[in-house]
């Protein structure tokens, strides 16, 4: 039997799973179906893969010990994998629309995986309008990051559209961590006194950098319960980028800043919007070039989202300068000593999470916006074109939202996951990023020129 040692970031989401926060990510992929691809199309791609029982890493590890209370988890190897259990069907009353859809993957996200068994569940969904059909897959964060994820799936596809031979998921093994000389080395002393100071400065207060004595208390902060709320959408990647052009930004800042408009709209709605501007938590990529592996590689900045700011164009330009002033931060530092970061910066809440005080504490960030790079390339299964892959990431103890984006062909899919209790209405956030990136658009004078 082969045994693997999780690494302190792979463990932690072992350690803080729960019946109210459970620690899986999904990916919800929305096809189209090939024009002959009939009524039983769903139902045979699911009995093939049932039949399909080649498995590799990481579809085939399961924890040894499937309790949170442990040090040290590890996986072990399995090789007679029960697909009827992993591998599902469900059909929604024809012709389910948006937002049954919706209600259908938030329930799914809502039940937490059994922690005995593989680290994953695929769910196909029928009876979506306009001849489409989706799937719903879940990991263990354990297991995998936002990058990783994506990864695992799009190895699932095909770039041909004549393509009726590719199998499972779990059939197509994940790359190895390729060799970094980084991780072999030993830091300075100089090097570790510099991200001491560094990690000092994120726990006070700062009159320009973001540090986690920078976020107000909101209404979007404090307990959670089990059952979540999911909501979608999409943007065209071009307007995107134009906006990022005009402004001299980043694709990533004009994110964040719609993230701001859109939460700053919502709090309106319900008198609670604090006069500071709100935080978020944004994963950054330490991967090397070309590293496909499984587990988790991130890093963690925290920048302003100006739900403080009225004027667009304004509010772009501080997320601008906050986000790279808190990138400076942490990629000055040696590569090795950036992991060691990251898992420190966030040890406080991991620490307050697991011990259940989170919720009393006032929030280190007010939300999470993460945002995983795809593929310009068109994807297929059996012929069926993929239109969309949201990511449905996960909400802590004092952290009720979290926004998350991949690109995907011509577009930027987005996923929202809440509380279900503490976000009612939480479509508004969804028809809210639209309104806020019109509106940049008009505050940059170009708006109408796009559509």
């Amino acid at each position: 039997m082969t045994y693997k040692r999780l690494s302190p970031m792979d463990s932690a989401f072992v350690q803080l799973e729960s019946p109210s926060a459970p620690m899986h990510v999904a990916g919800l992929m929305v096809f189209e179906k090939p024009e002959k691809g009939g009524d039983e199309f769903v139902k045979t791609i699911v009995e093939d893969w049932r039949r399909e029982t080649r498995i590799c890493a990481p579809w085939n590890q399961k924890l040894r010990s499937p309790s949170r209370w442990q040090l040290a988890p590890s996986l072990e190897d399995t090789f007679d994998p029960d697909l009827e259990y992993h591998v599902r069907h469900v059909s929604l009353p024809e012709p389910g629309g948006e937002r049954e859809l919706g209600q259908m993957v938030a329930r799914l996200h809502s039940q937490p995986m059994d922690m005995r068994k593989l680290l994953w569940e695929c769910n196909f969904i029928d009876g979506l309008a306009d001849n489409r059909f989706a799937i719903f897959v879940k990991f263990h964060h354990a297991i995998v990051d936002g990058i990783s994820a994506s990864n695992l799936l799009m190895r699932g596809l095909s770039d041909s559209v004549n393509d009726l031979q590719m199998p499972p998921f779990w059939v197509h093994s994940a790359p190895d961590k390729p060799f970094q000389p980084s991780a072999l080395s030993i830091p300075s002393a100089q090097s570790i006194i510099g991200t001491a100071g560094k990690i000092i400065r994120l726990f006070r207060k700062d009159e320009h950098l973001t540090t986690l004595r920078s976020a107000p208390r909101t209404a979007i902060n404090g307990q959670i319960s089990a059952q979540r709320r999911f909501a979608t959408h999409a943007f065209e990647l071009d307007r995107l980028k134009a906006v990022a052009k005009q402004a001299e930004v980043t694709l990533n800042d004009v994110v964040v800043s719609l993230v701001g408009g859109a939460l700053r709209q919502y709090l309106q709605e319900k008198t609670a919007l604090p006069s500071d501007s709100l935080t978020a938590a944004i994963p950054i990529s330490l991967r090397a070039e070309g590293d496909q592996s499984v587990g988790n590689s991130v890093g963690m900045i925290y920048g302003m989202i100006g739900t403080n700011i009225a004027d667009p164009a304004l509010r772009l330009a501080k997320v601008h300068e906050s986000v790279a002033l808190a990138k400076e931060q942490i990629l000055s530092l040696e590569p090795e000593m950036r992991v060691p970061y990251s898992i420190l910066s966030m040890a406080p809440s991991i620490a307050a999470m697991m011990t259940g005080v989170a919720k009393h504490l006032p929030p280190m960030f007010n939300t999470v916006v993460s945002n995983v790079p795809g593929s310009r390339k068109e994807m297929y299964l059996r012929s069926a074109r993929l239109l969309h892959l949201y990511p449905a990431n996960i909400v802590f103890p004092g952290l009720a939202v979290s926004f998350t984006c991949y690109s995907h062909a011509n577009h930027l899919n987005v996923g929202i996951i809440a509380c279900r209790d503490t976000l009612p209405h939480m479509q508004r956030l969804a028809s809210g990023l639209e309104d806020a990136l019109a509106d940049l658009e008009e505050a940059l004078n170009f708006g109408k020129a796009i559509h």
